[in-house]
């Protein structure tokens, strides 16, 4: 009776390894192609059609995280285009008339490689909160004004600068970047 017992015992825990082994398993496969997907993967796959960003804040906050992959260079020419086209769609309808993709395109080439030449790199972005920002009326459309500071290492040091970007509602009640100033 004993001997009976503790097979099933040895079996039980056996069996009890074998699916928490599994289980530990699965979660690595997945975990690890989450992982491994670079920031500008994420900020391509980001479907804004549906999923645009509800407030102001949370637009600037996204326009940055392009901005540190377009500086980091992690991502191939095809991919830079592709994140070029989501930074578009966040801008307002009048800027983009302003800047036609292949010029917008030429411009960020220009600033990455600017970046590079002098050696910086953006570390750190930290936008204001909802509470601090500015809203008005401008002509009869809501716009509201986020103060950002950027942080960057350079070969000279480090150094922050700051950026006010001006966003205004659109027809579909959506906030786009209408332009920015220092």
């Amino acid at each position: 009776m004993k001997k009976n017992g503790l097979k099933s015992i040895i079996i039980v825990v056996f069996c009890a390894c074998l699916c928490v082994g599994y289980f530990y398993y699965l979660t690595q496969k997945t975990g690890g192609k989450e992982a491994s997907m670079k920031e500008a993967e994420m900020i391509i796959s980001k479907d804004l059609e549906n999923s645009y960003p509800k407030t102001a804040r949370e637009v600037v906050k996204f326009y940055n995280r392009i901005l540190k992959c377009y500086y980091s260079q992690g991502y191939t020419e095809d991919q830079l285009a592709q994140i070029a086209q989501q930074a578009r769609i966040l801008m307002d309808e009048e800027l983009r008339e302003k800047n036609p993709l292949d010029s917008y395109l030429l411009a960020v080439k220009e600033d990455i490689a600017s970046f590079a030449k002098d050696g910086k790199e953006m570390y750190n972005t930290s936008v204001e909160s909802r509470n601090e920002m500015e809203f008005k009326e401008i002509k009869g459309r809501e716009c509201a004004y986020a103060d950002v500071d950027y942080y960057i290492k350079s070969k000279k040091g480090s150094q922050r600068t700051s950026q006010t970007f001006i966003l205004r509602r659109d027809a579909e009640n959506k906030w786009r970047i209408l332009g920015f100033y220092q």
